[in-house]
């Protein structure tokens, strides 16, 4: 991997710095189709990535350096895979291509971290283990080029906690407690050390904790929560990328229900998508599948 440090611009494919006004919301309610409990180990589980017949989950800040396996049918646990060279600070998503699954040690609750981690996990490797072991991973370190200090501090705007490959390139979201915003972050998956600046912002009213990209449609999905209570009402905006760029002005906005600490997002097809989420007062640890309705 090549140690310089680079910034990277996004003159290519966005504008640095512009928010980008939201569309015209007319919310919608998406209902679960089908719920399933997850077992306890996953009860803080921020992630969701998949090989062959099995999803893979991690835990949150405090937990275990480990990628979860569980079965794609009954969802019981398979194997836990311990990452021996990597830590879990606070460990939010994982992203995924077709060589390596990526971890996102990027969560910053109180703004006091000066560079996160992004850790790639080879997924050959990872579907050969059929029981537990432990397998190393390439590390990637990034600083935000507009964070000028690590003050301790409750709202700010550099608490990232959602992650996703589109094309070749990394995009990561922040979850905005001081605005309501979320910030773009394109980040590049083989340059060891790099500082990023924000490539846009979007007005997503909302705090973001989850992304997925799906490349046959070319549509993101963000999962968030609404920031008026400890536990807001749960929504997703489906928003086109067209050319390697987010068209926020035909973005659609969905409520979730049933309630629940939603905190993981995965698309499984064209129109349907996964949720899981963490053990809270509003439910156990569970993954629901929901169905998008017919396309705009």
């Amino acid at each position: 991997m090549q140690k310089n440090v680079v910034i990277l611009t996004c003159c290519l494919l966005f504008i640095s710095g512009i928010t980008q006004g939201g569309p015209a919301v007319n919310t919608a309610t998406l209902v679960a189709v089908t719920r399933q409990p997850l077992l306890p180990i996953l009860e803080e589980i921020s992630g969701l990535a998949s090989t062959d017949n099995r999803y893979w989950g991690i835990n949150d800040s405090g937990g275990e350096p480990a990628l979860y396996g569980f079965s794609q049918q009954n969802f019981k646990r398979l194997n836990v895979v311990k990452i021996t060279n990597a830590s879990n600070f606070d460990w939010e998503d994982l992203a995924q291509d077709q060589q390596f699954i990526y971890i996102a040690d990027s969560g910053d609750n109180f703004a006091w971290r000066s560079s996160i981690h992004i850790y790639k996990v080879d997924k050959q490797q990872l579907s050969s283990l059929t029981g537990n072991g432990q397998l190393n991973s390439q590390k990637i370190t990034i600083t935000y080029t507009d964070k000028h200090n690590i003050i301790p501090q409750k709202n700010h705007n550099f608490d990232s906690e959602a992650l996703t490959v589109v094309n070749d390139k990394l995009w990561l979201f922040s979850k905005n407690r001081a605005d309501g915003l979320t910030k773009l972050y394109i980040i590049d998956k083989n340059i060891a050390q790099q500082q990023v600046a924000p490539a846009a912002s979007f007005e997503v009213n909302g705090l973001i904790t989850a992304v997925d990209y799906q490349p046959k449609t070319g549509q993101l999905l963000l999962l968030g929560y609404s920031h008026n209570a400890l536990f807001g009402q749960s929504f997703i905006w489906l928003v086109d990328v067209q050319e390697q760029q987010v068209v926020w002005e035909s973005a659609q906005r969905y409520r979730i229900k049933p309630y629940a600490q939603w905190e993981s997002i995965k698309w499984i097809g064209d129109d349907r998508f996964i949720l899981a989420a963490e053990d809270s007062p509003l439910g156990t640890q569970q993954l629901a599948v929901f169905q998008l309705p017919n396309k705009r």
